[in-house]
């Protein structure tokens, strides 16, 4: 039993069996209604999510905040944990695809700083990618050994393209230093991620935001790290 609502429901055979073992979804919609209905409860999740920890929603609360029935969720969804799997997949989607769109505009003969200047600019001020919400589902990503293994694909897929952008430049990572060089710069390019999307309304946000700048500068080069 996933959520405390759910086992009064399912006993009366009203809703569909969900499966345990997996946080996929149920079915890929396919006409336009349905695949509005998906973006409508993946929409509602993150704005929920906006609102507090991942451990306080259940599937009856975002269905009632959708203004769908629980049945309607379960047909795309087995479980809340699917619908995180959805949401991170496509985070991360336009994570990676902000990352090459910013990394071509870059040939190399640039400074370094300039390229991560523009990494942080690009990701820190779209909230489509970066709001509280976005913090408190990767912080969800330890509940299920699937949300696990999509997170850890995650960052192979960060690393591979932080690692690249500093080699662009010139940089020389050795080899045995490659993994965890991407793993203290992805996780300080994520703490001023966070930050950002935290201080969203505060009037020192643009102050925030050139420290993060700054941050960044000094951790994507190599060079300024060994000396």
């Amino acid at each position: 039993m996933l959520e405390g609502q759910v086992s009064d429901e399912r006993g009366s055979g009203r809703l569909p069996a969900i499966a345990k073992n997996t946080v996929e979804k149920r079915k890929a919609a396919q006409q336009e209604r349905s695949k509005a209905k998906v973006r409508l409860i993946l929409d509602t999740t993150l704005a929920m999510l906006n609102e507090g920890p991942a451990d306080r929603i259940t599937t009856n609360e975002i269905a009632k905040r959708a203004g769908i029935s629980i049945g309607s969720l379960y047909q795309f969804f087995p479980k809340k944990e699917a619908i995180f799997y959805e949401l991170f997949s496509q985070w991360l989607e336009q994570t990676v695809r902000l990352l090459d769109e910013t990394g071509e505009k870059f040939d190399g003969s640039e400074r370094l700083e300039e390229l991560s200047d523009a990494v942080f600019d690009c990701l820190s001020r779209d909230d489509t990618i970066n709001s509280p919400g976005h913090w408190q589902l990767l912080r969800a990503m330890g509940s299920t050994k699937e949300l696990v293994a999509l997170e850890t694909r995650q960052q192979k897929d960060v690393f591979k393209r932080i690692v690249g952008f500093q080699e662009k430049f010139g940089r020389t990572i050795q080899p045995e230093q490659a993994e965890v060089l991407a793993t203290l710069q992805h996780h300080v390019t994520v703490g001023c991620l966070a930050a950002a999307a935290q201080v969203a309304s505060h009037p020192e946000r643009e102050a925030v935001l050139k420290w993060g700048r700054k941050v960044m500068r000094q951790v994507y080069d190599i060079d300024s790290l060994n000396t």
